[in-house]
């Protein structure tokens, strides 16, 4: 029950855009897909379950090992980031880059996929 609450509260005292891809990013590199979960927007997770977010990201092989943030804009209630994500592929690191869009939601930011 406890790891319950505190997966619910995996996003909700973030500081800003950098503290929100600091807690997505963290958790995934814990694995815990379930805090990483309560940093999307609404509307993704109206559309996708924590379930099922959760097993998709448990499937698959190359897990977060580091993170970087190349760079970050943020202007009013959105903001942009272009990061570095390193996984290991085959016992090797392998790097690529991404681009996370946020906005603020609820007086929260969150992360906008779509």
């Amino acid at each position: 029950m406890v790891v319950g609450v505190l997966a619910a509260a995996g996003c909700q005292n973030n500081a800003g855009p950098k503290g929100l891809l600091d807690k997505y990013f963290g958790s995934a590199i814990k694995q815990d897909y379930a805090a990483s979960y309560t940093c999307y927007y609404d509307a993704y997770k109206a559309k996708i379950s924590e379930a099922e977010y959760v097993k998709h990201r448990l499937e698959d092989p190359a897990a977060l090992r580091d993170y970087k943030i190349l760079s970050l804009r943020q202007n009013g209630d959105t903001a942009s980031a272009e990061a570095a994500l390193t996984f290991i592929k085959d016992k090797k690191p392998v790097v690529i880059k991404v681009t996370e869009n946020m906005i603020k939601e609820h007086g929260k930011w969150r992360i906008k996929v779509w």
